[in-house]
């Protein structure tokens, strides 16, 4: 295993080769190659599915959530779902990976062999996703990334849990969907009532992903708008209940994934300001758009 930080200064003494000595897998390689670790393979594809496989492959904005940056030596891909990964590929629904640098933390940010600039160069990255550009980060577990040194695998340490009501203008329920955004299909959730309890997962652009249960403490996972949503403190730490003996754990995806919820209230499973044990269940024909 070699060091991120090796890495990522190995490749500034190719700075001007000319791109039709060194393509950008074959300088990504060479880079590997002078810090003492020898792969090859069949392109910039053929290396985003290696860190896909052996490894972790993120959005520049989810390392940094995760990581908080991205961590020098880390790869850097452009990734585009426009169907033009070579045909070998195209089973697997990864997409089209057709391009590799490296991410340096100094300087422009990434290095890499540019077709267009025709020679190694510096580009620019500042830990986000680019349009048209670098959209992808690759953590290969052959670098030591020193970001993730002290990190336990797996998910990364939980943060307190944020928890909010529904709010509606007009009483009515409110949808929620699949996706952060309108064109997402609508969750199996459904439409929740004003002043449903919920816990807040994470928010993006606007929206928030929440976990929820329903009347049949099944706990779904949904997305809803979070101008619809009011932040509160919990007044109790909820409480973890087993599953029954006849009821086991069940995953159906994201959205509907049923799961043990955390409960001390038997009516709304989670006492909260406002929550359903402490007032009437708002309803009404109809739901808001989002």
């Amino acid at each position: 295993m070699i060091s991120g930080k090796q890495l990522a200064e190995a490749g500034y003494k190719y700075l001007g080769t000319p791109y039709s000595q060194m393509d950008c897998q074959a300088f990504v390689e060479q880079c590997l190659k002078d810090c003492g670790l020898s792969k090859n393979l069949a392109g910039s594809n053929a290396w985003f599915r290696e860190v896909h496989q052996n490894g972790e492959i993120l959005t520049p904005e989810e390392c940094v959530s995760k990581y908080g940056k991205v961590p020098p030596g880390a790869f850097l891909f452009i990734l585009a779902k426009d169907g033009k990964e070579p045909a070998k590929y195209k089973s697997d629904n990864l997409g089209n990976a057709s391009h590799i640098g490296i991410a340096t933390g100094k300087g422009e940010g990434a290095i890499h062999s540019s077709a267009s600039r025709g020679c190694v160069a510096e580009s620019k990255f500042q830990n986000k996703s680019i349009n048209g550009g670098w959209n992808r980060v690759g953590l290969w577990n052959q670098v030591e990334l020193v970001d993730r040194q002290n990190r336990p695998s797996g998910p990364p340490p939980e943060e307190e849990p944020k928890y909010a009501i529904v709010t509606s203008p007009n009483s009515k329920p409110v949808n929620t969907r699949k996706g952060p955004g309108k064109t997402y299909a609508l969750s199996k959730a459904g439409k929740l009532n004003p002043g449903t309890p919920v816990q807040i997962l994470k928010t993006q652009k606007g929206w928030c992903q929440i976990k929820t249960t329903d009347a049949n403490q099944a706990t779904w996972y949904c997305w809803i708008m979070e101008t619809y949503l009011r932040e509160v403190q919990p007044t109790a730490q909820p409480i973890s209940q087993p599953p029954a003996p006849d009821q086991p754990q069940k995953e159906e995806g994201d959205e509907n994934e049923l799961v043990n919820r955390p409960r001390c209230c038997d009516h709304c499973r989670l006492c909260v300001p406002g929550c359903l044990c402490q007032q009437q269940e708002a309803d009404g024909p109809g739901g808001l758009p989002s």
